[in-house]
């Protein structure tokens, strides 16, 4: 097994579930539209099809952003692939569903690197992590970055076991007191946290440590400086020991407007 220290390196602003706040989310629509504003990291949610294919999603059920109704993971690929994904996102019609490999395929040709969330419903954590385990083996391109992370705590256990060389984050929301045990344990590289609570003394604390620090989802400019480090009123960074190493945004345009980067 190969477990690297260091931070698993992304990119200042990572595109959240693709550019979210102008597109429908996890789409391909949001990926590409990612790219056209400049991102050069996206964030995606992966679960599997009743036939363990791979979709990039984040509800476990289908309602709130396409046609389908029920759990996901109890359609086949070939039903999933009928879907509209645009629901709520007028102008966006006939978007589809996509498949993993199909993203791969995207992020391939624009350029992107990617923070691969894993979302299985509980249960099915070893079919979903085996399922993007053999994509990622077979499909990523590696000149790429690429970090696997996971609320779930036994998806990152069977990950290290499944793809060790992929470096892995853990995913919180607040800094919990055992970071350094959970760390050890999942053999993470990053902490992805809930921006509006993490400190500076905390992130002084996860640096020293030799750990990457990417905060999720800050879509307001003045929280993302401060997070980041960069001095507003001269746009110059400060003191990168207490900064975040990166950020997770709906807007990557306007975040990336606003801080000059």
């Amino acid at each position: 097994m190969s477990d690297a220290t260091g931070p698993a390196l992304l990119a200042p602003i990572i595109a959240h579930r693709g550019a979210s706040g102008d597109a429908p989310e996890n789409t391909l629509a949001a990926l590409s539209l990612a790219a056209d504003h400049g991102a050069s990291c996206v964030e995606i949610d992966v679960s599997i099809s009743a036939d363990g294919i791979p979709f990039v999603h984040h509800d476990n059920k289908l309602d709130r952003c396409t046609t389908g109704q029920g759990f996901l993971c109890e359609h086949s690929a070939a039903e999933l692939d009928l879907l509209d994904a645009s629901k709520g996102m007028p102008g966006f019609e006939g978007e589809p569903l996509p498949r993993l490999e199909a993203v791969f395929d995207l992020l391939e040709a624009r350029g992107l690197g990617l923070n691969l969330e894993i979302k299985p419903r509980e249960g099915l954590e070893a079919p979903t992590v085996d399922a993007i385990g053999a994509l990622v083996e077979r499909r990523w391109p590696s000149h790429l970055p690429l970090v696997i992370s996971s609320f779930s705590r036994s998806s990152l256990a069977l990950s290290r076991e499944r793809i060790p060389d992929i470096p892995r984050a853990l995913l919180v929301g607040a800094i919990p007191d055992d970071w350094q045990a959970l760390v050890e344990t999942y053999g993470c590289r990053n902490i992805h946290c809930d921006g509006s609570s993490l400190t500076p003394e905390q992130a002084r604390e996860l640096r020293l440590a030799g750990l990457g620090i990417y905060c999720y989802t800050v879509n307001e400019p003045e929280l993302a400086a401060r997070l980041l480090g960069i001095d507003k009123e001269t746009g110059a960074q400060g003191d990168t020991a207490t900064a975040a190493h990166g950020i997770f945004t709906d807007y990557p345009k306007l975040l990336a407007e606003y801080l000059g980067i």
